[in-house]
């Protein structure tokens, strides 16, 4: 009898090993209790042993796996929720579903950031150019091609034009395009007329081709470009001067002026603040 007892006592101590109360495979695995708590409660990760009447929670050494489990699906980006029907339903062939369904989650991921990107860089380097710039200056400038999606407006009113800028947004959305300033395209016979605030198309520049749109390209050449601050949303303050500077050089105008604000309601709270630039071509 006495041989069994002890041989009894042994197997207990030895099984007693693998069992953890909850403070310690807390600690082992580097969560908190009220983590295993948490998870018991939503039915995705219970102790194995677990007697309420009287306060006993032991997690079985092999859950660990479980848990590691649990934890490198969260890192997927996976809800608690869609961790407990996958944990209840894994086999071979749901995590391959689960996989592609994550990669095509994590390519639009990547897309974002890179677009979230491009567009920090290109108003970093719009609002250093509008800080440095010399205003109300006339002046000629060397630029290179470049590709815009442009969206035709045709119309006068900013209310209009509001309409008109937003739908252009909504599309640039669509395609992933890296969300720049909008700039604004008048023509020389229009502003001729006095029509300083008849906008023929908005634009986007654009950083790499899309296949699905056809892009406008601006030419390269010799610009008569002109910084002004403080904007009434019309070429009204760009045009007499531009106009007169190339009258006294003898200067022929192309007939699109591209208008881009530099500064506008994303840094500045006065639209008194706002830093335009205004380009048109010489032929």
């Amino acid at each position: 009898m006495k041989t069994l007892s002890i041989e009894r006592d042994h197997n207990m101590e030895k099984q007693s090993e693998l069992y953890f109360t909850t403070g310690e495979f807390a600690k082992i695995l580097g969560v908190k209790k009220h983590t295993l708590f948490h998870y018991d409660e939503i039915g995705l990760f219970s102790p194995a042993v677990k007697d309420e009447e009287n306060n006993y929670r032991y997690y079985f050494v092999w859950q660990m796996d479980t848990f590691e489990v649990i934890r490198a699906l969260q890192k997927l980006g996976m809800p608690l929720s869609e961790i407990r029907e996958y944990m209840e339903n894994r086999s071979p062939e749901h995590f391959l579903a689960l996989v592609d369904q994550k990669d095509a989650e994590i390519d639009q991921e990547i897309e974002r950031l890179k677009n979230m990107k491009r567009f920090m860089e290109w108003e970093r380097t719009t609002i250093k150019e509008a800080l440095e710039a010399e205003v109300d200056k006339p002046k000629l400038a060397e630029r290179g091609q470049e590709y815009l999606f442009s969206s035709e407006v045709n119309i006068t009113g900013e209310r209009k034009l509001a309409e008109e800028i937003a739908h252009h947004v909504r599309v640039c959305e669509q395609y992933h395009i890296s969300m720049n300033a909008v700039g604004a395209v008048c023509l020389g016979k229009d502003l001729e007329a006095g029509k300083y605030d008849r906008y023929r198309s908005v634009y986007t520049r654009l950083d790499k081709r899309i296949s699905a749109l056809k892009p406008y390209v601006k030419p390269a050449g010799t610009y008569v470009e002109l910084y002004y601050r403080g904007y009434d949303g019309d070429m009204g303050k760009a045009y007499p001067v531009i106009r007169d500077f190339a009258e006294q050089r003898g200067i022929r105008l192309d007939e699109m002026w591209y208008e881009d604000l530099l500064l506008d309601e994303l840094t500045v709270r006065d639209t008194e603040d706002y830093v335009v630039k205004v380009a048109v071509r010489v032929k």
